[in-house]
Parts: structure tokens; sequence; C-alpha cells
């Protein structure tokens, strides 16, 4: 079984509307993966699925009711940069293209060999969670930077202050040694 890299499992979207390729699906995931997978059978169900609870990866059907798979991914990379895979019986070259500009990962024609996918799969899951691993860092790095900015111009501030009354205070001092000499005889 493949673990998921972070700690909790991975969550897999299933847009299948059908039962028996579905449920072939399924047991090839819970095999190879500690995943969570919802599976659905139309692109409105996904989205509203994936707006509520996001998953590291979609696997669709190209041919869903309503809308096809490349619309849906389209959709589905608007809200996150997940990793989508389309499945179909056949792509036209123009649905590939169109699929691969729109950022689909990975295209399977049916029927395809199922460990094809699960190695697919993997890649797919792993990549994005070394992506929003970096994410997470260039955001820590970024706050951080920030931090050191802000606390660098608070100690300038800090520093000048100081200045200003060591000048002060030196002013002051020249004047009451002045005074003090004034009034000697």
């Amino acid at each position: 079984m493949i673990e998921s890299i972070t700690d909790r499992p991975y969550k897999i979207m299933l847009v299948e509307p059908d039962a028996d390729i579905l449920e072939i699906l399924v047991a090839s995931l819970t095999r190879s993966f500690d995943a969570h997978i919802t599976c659905v059978a139309d692109a409105a169900s996904c989205l509203d699925v994936e707006i509520l609870e996001p998953h590291d990866l979609v696997i669709s059907e190209q041919e869903l009711p309503n809308e096809s798979g490349i619309t849906l991914a389209e959709k589905l990379l608007g809200l996150s940069n997940r990793p989508v895979m389309l499945l179909a019986e056949e792509f036209k070259a123009s649905e590939v293209i169109e699929a691969l500009r729109t950022g689909v990962t990975d295209i399977f024609l049916k029927p395809f060999p199922v460990q094809e996918l699960i190695v697919a799969a993997e890649q797919s899951l792993q990549g994005f969670q070394l992506k929003r691993r970096r994410a997470r860092r260039y955001h820590s790095m970024r706050e951080l930077v920030r931090r050191v900015v802000r606390e660098r111009r608070n100690l300038n501030q800090r520093m000048e202050l100081v200045c200003r009354d060591l000048v002060g205070a030196q002013k002051q001092l020249i004047h009451r040694i002045s005074a003090i000499e004034e009034t000697r005889p």
C-alpha cells in the first residue's frame, strides 16, 4: 500500500457514471493507496463535493452527463491546482491537446491497464504533495522575511530614537558645561 507523504490519507475523487468501472477503480485504488475515495457520477456533483472538501486527485470519465471531462477539469483546476486524470473510450487529437492545455496530467484510453493508472496516480499524488509542501515552505519563508524586515524597521526606529536621545543629552551636557564655565571667576 502506498502511504501518503502527509500526515493524512490521500483524498481521491472518482467521477464515473459506469458502476462496473467505478467498482474496479475503487478496488484497485484501495488496494494500492492509503486513501479516502469519493465517488460521484457527474460533473455537478463533483464540483459540489470539491468545493466543500478538496481532493488531492480527481480521476474523471471524459464523457459525463451534461458536460465533458475537459470542461470539468478546467473548472476543478480553477478551484485548486490538483492533478486531474481523464479516462475515455476514445479521444480526438484536438481533445487531447485541449486537455493538456487545460492542465490534465494524464489521459487513459479504455480499456487501460489498471496498474498503469495506479502508477500514474501515485506519481501525480506525490508531485501534488511536493508542490503543496514547496508552496507552504515558500509562504513560510515569505512570512519569515516579512517578520525580519518588520523587526529590522522597528530596530532602526529604536536606534534612531536612542541616537536622538544621545544627541539631545550631549547638547544638554554641553550647555551645562558652558553655563558652569561662564559662572566661574
